[in-house]
């Protein structure tokens, strides 16, 4: 649906909306069933009694008392309806703020939700300088939570059937950026049909901004045309230009192209964006990880999800892409450089020890954490290290101490490397 929602803080004399959901059956059916110590509470409909003499005091608490809180109906813009209401306000135990989103009934599965969480989103970061914003439910309510996803949020907990999710200020504005890169590519690419992915860190909750990229694939139905291929190629420098402080344009990386060249790995036009560049080409492939990261945990952010048509990697495509990186370790990682990112020669080492064991893709954080539990890094320490500097790489920008000790990290990359030769002689195939 493309309707246009608005926020709105509704006057005192507009409480009868509220008033009209909270004892609709059907819109609060989600609700029934529980035993809730809240005044007004009804078990057998979910529905809350909000008679008018309850609205002074809770309208002075809601309504201009921001930062504490904010309430607001969400309107369809063309008709003018009120279709649900919004509201967040702070945590007492923590450094967030709670939410709360209800659609009414008759405007559900018309994708109102999504938009008004982004509208919600939009004004507590930008507006009430939030650090967090978190929600829980109970974790079978799949709609609620596919509505909270596409928005940024992430799983922070789950636990005796609920579950919790939390977005941060970080999470928020590279959310940003990436619904701004997405319309600008489906703009340039509107002729055509396509399918835009994240995989890799953002979407396997191990982004780490000053270390990690933001990992796109697009795929289209007919190949890219010249002047669209010439425009998407500098897209990234167009949108930094028009926001210059902007930290996430120069991190996406990726290519597009369309979908039977991706699977058949044959020419095609080919637009592709690395850390050093971009050029258009003609041809451009995953690896085993990359392709099971985007089967596995890939998520789909414009049009019909492909991956069915994708064959997933068998484990002598990992075993093989593993040694090929143990070669490249060997080869390139007898020194390092006086950059944090040689702390992810190790992280690599502990993922490819992960994958041959287990046939499967985990983070690269996750992954290095196993192997710490599990004492396979025969330098402790410095993979103690790498995991600390992954976790929070901006503080360590400019630590002279921290870069020192990157810099001599070859030996014990080397001495891990062992036991990676190890386990590929063991599952040699």
């Amino acid at each position: 649906m493309n309707e246009i929602l608005k926020l709105h803080i509704p006057e005192y004399n507009e409480l009868w909306y509220r008033q009209k959901i909270m004892q609709d059956p059907d819109t609060m059916s989600y609700n029934k069933g529980y035993d809730m110590d809240f005044d007004g509470y009804d078990k057998e409909t979910g529905c809350i009694d909000f008679p008018e003499r309850k609205w002074a005091d809770w309208y002075d608490y809601f309504v201009g008392n921001e930062p504490e809180c904010f309430y607001a109906y969400i309107v369809n813009d063309s008709e003018g309806d009120f279709v649900g209401e919004v509201n967040v306000h702070k945590s007492r135990d923590n450094n967030w703020y709670e939410m709360g989103i209800v659609i009414e009934a008759k405007y559900r599965g018309k994708g109102y939700a999504d938009k008004a969480l982004w509208l919600l989103l939009q004004h507590t970061f930008e507006d009430m300088n939030a650090e967090a914003v978190h929600n829980d439910f109970e974790d079978n309510r799949v709609a609620a939570l596919k509505a909270h996803l596409p928005v940024g949020f992430t799983e922070y907990r789950r636990e005796n059937g609920i579950i919790e999710l939390l977005i941060t200020r970080e999470q928020y504005f590279r959310q940003k950026a990436i619904r701004r890169m997405t319309a600008e590519i489906s703009g340039i690419l509107a002729d055509n049909q396509l399918s835009i992915y994240l995989y890799g860190s953002s979407v396997m909750n191990d982004f780490r901004l000053g270390w990690s990229d933001i990992d796109i694939l697009v795929l289209t139905k007919r190949s890219i045309s010249a002047s669209q291929a010439k425009e998407l190629v500098t897209l990234r420098q167009k949108l930094l230009e028009a926001e210059p402080d902007n930290p996430y344009y120069r991190l996406f990386e990726g290519g597009m192209l369309s979908l039977s060249a991706f699977i058949s790995k044959e020419p095609d036009c080919v637009v592709y964006w690395g850390t050093s560049g971009q050029r258009i080409t003609d041809t451009y492939q995953f690896d085993s990880f990359c392709l099971s990261e985007l089967k596995e945990e890939g998520r789909l952010i414009c049009g019909e999800d492909i991956r069915f048509q994708l064959k997933a990697p068998e484990y002598a495509d990992f075993y093989r892409d593993v040694k090929k990186h143990y070669e490249t370790i060997r080869r390139y990682a007898q020194i390092t450089n006086k950059s944090f990112y040689s702390f992810g020669w190790l992280l690599d080492i502990a993922r490819g020890i992960y994958t041959l064991r287990y046939g499967k893709v985990i983070s690269k954080t996750a992954a290095g954490q196993w192997a710490l539990d599990n004492n396979l890094c025969p330098v402790k320490s410095a993979l103690e290290i790498a995991l600390k500097v992954r976790r929070t790489p901006i503080e360590y920008l400019e630590n002279q101490e921290i870069l020192e000790y990157a810099a001599s990290l070859g030996p014990d990359v080397q001495r891990f490397a062992d036991v990676l030769e190890k386990e590929l002689n063991i599952k040699k195939l």
